[in-house]
């Protein structure tokens, strides 16, 4: 696979956890209410979220990274940085520090933040017809 097309599953890639992510957290509370025994899965903990990071991360700074130095656009990093921070510092301290609506609020923007920068570096990398 050539990597330019490579670059572009990665963003894609990152695209699809993000969303998952924002989801997830999203309608979590919801979907438990309506099927309990869901809370007792790992689905309905709260270390979804750092399971999905050991994927959202390195998919995301690798992307990103190469597609920034093709395109030399720095609002992707700058979007991928906050959101990878966001999405980080809420799986890791977040219930505690903000509660549980300020870490699904955090989680969702940071999920936002990071596919809005994955969006950005696809395009831009489709236009340049970004080779790596």
């Amino acid at each position: 696979m050539r990597s330019g097309r490579m670059q572009m599953l990665m963003d894609r890639t990152a695209i699809a956890l993000s969303t998952a992510c924002a989801i997830h957290c999203l309608f979590l509370p919801v979907i438990i209410v309506m099927l309990p025994a869901l809370a007792t899965t790992s689905v309905g903990n709260e270390s979804f979220h750092r399971f999905l990071l050991w994927f959202v991360f390195p998919i995301s700074a690798l992307a990103l990274t190469q597609g920034c130095r093709r395109h030399k656009d720095r609002i992707v990093l700058a979007f991928g940085i906050l959101g990878l921070g966001l999405l980080m510092a809420t799986a890791i301290v977040g219930h505690e520090v903000v509660g549980e609506e300020g870490e699904r609020l955090a989680t969702v923007s940071g999920a936002m933040l990071l596919a809005f920068g994955h969006i950005r570096n696809y395009r831009l990398c489709r236009k340049n017809k970004c080779r790596f």
